[in-house]
This record gives structure tokens, C-alpha cells and sequence, in this order.
């Protein structure tokens, strides 16, 4: 019993010298089997860079209008008003009122039918800038159109938003832009048409209604001629130097040309011709008093130099809006300019 008392301590010291050397082994052997995070970092949330959104395009870029359908809808027609007003009651032409979706608004606008079932081409007529209280039904487009019709065209003339019925544009666009939108989704509205060849669209404008035709051209590649009498700049600054800022409501959300250069830069047609675009014809008179003869030259040495077909026809000493022979020859070299870009 001494002697088992004697071996007692020697054996828990033993017992406890294993306990104490089993214990740093495991420790140990801890980095090679689990490494820490400094060793070798864990993927967390933080760790990876969050991509940023890119912020929309503003609503008036040119870019913007590209990525819209400009679908339109049903093409209404309505109420014959030949011979009424403007219109130039030609024999054979059958002038009508019509209305097409845009923008959750109602459009209005006169239609010019050709006798007989079709398909016939359109020719959009876009008029150029009459304040809405003085406008009347068919001003400055029937000239262009109904001519066309008597010689188997379809002439469609829209009424600008907010005039005679049409509902207003998007608040946030400036006015030229508007118009065009609303014109597009014209264009979009024309399949409903039976008589509508919508292989053959052109577009004609005088004017304001030549920018309308501009912005078209740049944006919709169903359009595939363009007439342009005295039309405005296609560097929208100088239009909006000489009138848009006398009338701040045009502007939309755009601003002035000082306080938003890059916008300037985006809505402007000249900055976006390129080749593959439909041909254009401009007509202007040497004594145009409200286009200067140096933003014409400028828009077409643009055109040409983008690789766009474009020519201009000078009328010696006739003002920007013609009358008489002048007009009845400009409105012939329209239509042979249109069918041969359309090849008919």
C-alpha cells in the first residue's frame, strides 16, 4: 500500500506532462488545415465593386428617339374639307380631316387621296411655323401635298401639337421635337392605310417644317426621300439664337444653348447625317429674308461631306415663301426629285 502511494504522484505527473504537449500539436496544426483570413481573404460583399447604373439618356437626344418604335396606331379618317380653306380644289383630289395616336395624345391633320384603290407613296407635308391662334387648316402644307395627290401620292399634313385639336406634346421635349415625334408616329400609323404604300414615304418641308423633316431623316429609316424649302439650320443653336429663345415655352427641358451645349449637340441633325441616308433635295430663294443663305450652303456642305446624295436649287430673287411660277416649278421639281429617289 506504501509503495502504490510512492507511484501515485509519479504517474499523474506523467499524465498531465501528455495532457500539456497534446494541445500546442493541435494548435499548431490549425494554419495548415484552416488558413485565417489574412492568409488567404474570403470573398464578402464589400470586397466586390458594385456597378453604377447609367443614368437614361435625356428624352430629347436624337440617340433616344432612335430607341423608340414610333408605332403609331389607327390612321382615322374623317371629314372631306376639299375645296374649303386652303385647299386648292384640284380636280381628282379628295382632301380629308384625320386623326393617329402619339404619345397618349390625339393628333388631327388633313389627308389627300388620289382616285382609286392604291397602294399609292406618301409624302409627308410638314408646315413651317404659324402661331397656333392664327393658323388655319392646311396652311403652308396643301401647296406641297395636293399636288402630289393629283399625281398619285398620298399627302398627309399634320397639325402640330396643340394646334386644331391635336393634343399637346411631351412637356419635357422641345417643340421642333415634338412635331417630329408626332409626325413619326404618323409614319407608324400609315400601315392601317389600305391605299398606303409604305415602302414609299417621303417627307417635304418648308421652313420650321424642314427641321421637323431633318430630325425624320436622322432618326426613321423608313423615310426615304426629303424635300427641304428654306428649311431652318440643322445646328440647332442658330435656331434657337434667332427664335426659339424669344419663346422659352419651345424649349422643353433643353435649355438654352449656353446653359446645355452638350443637348445642343444631340438634337442637332447635322451632327448625325451619315451616309445611307435617303436623298435630299433644298429649294430656296436667293432673297430669302428669314433663312440665311449661309446655313443652307452649311447643311448641305454637312450632307455631302457625311456621304448623304444632296443638292440645292437657288430661285433668283424669290422670297422664303413662293408664289406663282416659282412655286408651281418647285413644287414640280419636288415631285420629280421624290419619285426618282423612290423609283417610280
Amino acid at each position: 500500500m506504501g509503495r502504490r502511494s510512492a507511484l501515485l504522484p509519479v504517474v499523474l505527473l506523467l499524465l498531465l506532462s501528455g495532457c500539456s504537449n497534446a494541445s500546442p500539436q493541435a494548435h499548431s496544426s490549425t494554419p495548415s488545415t484552416r488558413p485565417t483570413s489574412a492568409a488567404q481573404p474570403t470573398a464578402s460583399p464589400t470586397s466586390v465593386a458594385t456597378p453604377v447604373p447609367t443614368p437614361p439618356l435625356p428624352p430629347y437626344y436624337i440617340e433616344t428617339l432612335r430607341a423608340e418604335k414610333h408605332e403609331g396606331g389607327t390612321l382615322s379618317i374623317g371629314e372631306e374639307v376639299s375645296c374649303r380653306g386652303y385647299s386648292l380644289c384640284l380636280p381628282g383630289v379628295r382632301t380629308k380631316r384625320m386623326s393617329w395616336p402619339s404619345g397618349g395624345q390625339t393628333m388631327t391633320g388633313l389627308i389627300s387621296l388620289p382616285e382609286g384603290p392604291g397602294p399609292y407613296p406618301v409624302v409627308v407635308v410638314n408646315h413651317g411655323f404659324i402661331p397656333p391662334e392664327r393658323y388655319g387648316e392646311g396652311q403652308d402644307s396643301l401647296i406641297f401635298g395636293e399636288p402630289m395627290a393629283q399625281h398619285g401620292f398620298i399627302a398627309v399634313a399634320p397639325n402640330w401639337p396643340g394646334y386644331l385639336g391635336s393634343g399637346p406634346a411631351p412637356p419635357e421635349l422641345p417643340a421642333l421635337l415634338g412635331q417630329a415625334v408626332a409626325a413619326l408616329d404618323l409614319v407608324g400609323s400609315l400601315p392601317s392605310l389600305p391605299q398606303a404604300d409604305t415602302t414609299k414615304i417621303a417627307f417635304v418641308g418648308h421652313s420650321n417644317g424642314g427641321g421637323e423633316s431633318q430630325i425624320a431623316m436622322v432618326v426613321d429609316p423608313r423615310i426615304k426621300a426629303v424635300v427641304l424649302h428654306g428649311p431652318v439650320s440643322s445646328d440647332m443653336r442658330d435656331n434657337a439664337h434667332k427664335w426659339w429663345l424669344a419663346r422659352p415655352e419651345s424649349l422643353g427641358a433643353l435649355g438654352t444653348p449656353e446653359s446645355n451645349p452638350a443637348g445642343y449637340d444631340h438634337i442637332s441633325p447635322r451632327n448625325y447625317f451619315q451616309a445611307g441616308q435617303p436623298p435630299v433635295l433644298i429649294i430656296q430663294g436667293t432673297a430669302d429674308h428669314t433663312i440665311p443663305r449661309e446655313w443652307t450652303e452649311a447643311t448641305l456642305a454637312a450632307l455631302k461631306e457625311k456621304g448623304v446624295q444632296a443638292e440645292v436649287m437657288w430661285f433668283p430673287d424669290a422670297d422664303h415663301d413662293f408664289v406663282g411660277a416659282d412655286r408651281s416649278n418647285a413644287v414640280a421639281a419636288q415631285e420629280a426629285f421624290i419619285r426618282n429617289a423612290l423609283g417610280i
